[in-house]
């Protein structure tokens, strides 16, 4: 275990740090993230920054009868706890529902809540797939300057004015500044530049 003499809130800095992008699945009842992937990835995590998870159920009660099931919701509160001194916590509150003929509803009225509290509480990001993430980071990772002045001295005229080769450039990549274009597609790029006529 790596920790050293981190406050809480360093710790769970930390594991947002360590902690990977989740893609959303089918899950039974729609899609999303499921509770056993979320403490998959967290587990490890918080056994190596020294961060304990207690949870309390605060309160629990039937809110609405469907057919034959029951809907139960509960409210839970999760402490994280840093092991090396516990009075150094950070509380989160959450509340969960659960549906069941029998006795599961109270199990998944919690697990879905504590899903809740650990995705938001870590900041774990989500999505429905892996290419509007890499889209998203695309847009953060744009072109360093020799680039930027590589694309400049063949897309805008004397004039400073944007040629129509750059106009071909800005529109192909819906970018309204050739500062804005990604770094991945600089290639693509500087391969339409070189077989462009002078």
């Amino acid at each position: 275990m790596i920790v050293e003499n981190k406050n809480i809130y360093q710790r769970i800095n930390a594991i947002m740090k360590d902690c990977e992008y989740l893609q959303k699945k089918g899950a039974a009842q729609g899609k999303g993230i499921k509770y056993d992937e979320v403490m998959a990835m967290l587990r490890d995590l918080l056994i190596k920054h020294g961060v304990v998870m207690v949870v309390n159920q605060k309160s629990f009660e039937p809110i609405k009868e469907v057919g034959k099931q029951t809907i139960y919701q509960g409210m839970y509160q999760m402490d994280l706890v840093n092991m090396d001194n516990p009075s150094d916590l950070v509380t989160h509150t959450a509340y969960g529902q659960g549906m069941d003929g029998g006795d599961k509803a109270a199990g998944k009225a919690h697990t879905y809540a504590v899903k809740i509290m650990l995705v938001k509480g870590f900041g774990i990001e989500t999505g429905d797939d892996e290419e509007s993430r890499s889209e998203k980071m695309d847009k953060k990772n744009t072109i360093d300057q020799p680039q930027l002045d590589f694309i400049l001295s063949r897309a805008i005229n004397e004039n400073n004015m944007v040629n129509d080769l750059g106009a071909r450039i800005l529109s192909a990549y819906k970018i309204q500044y050739f500062e804005q274009l990604p770094a991945s597609k600089f290639k693509e790029v500087q391969a339409i530049i070189k077989g462009a006529p002078v």
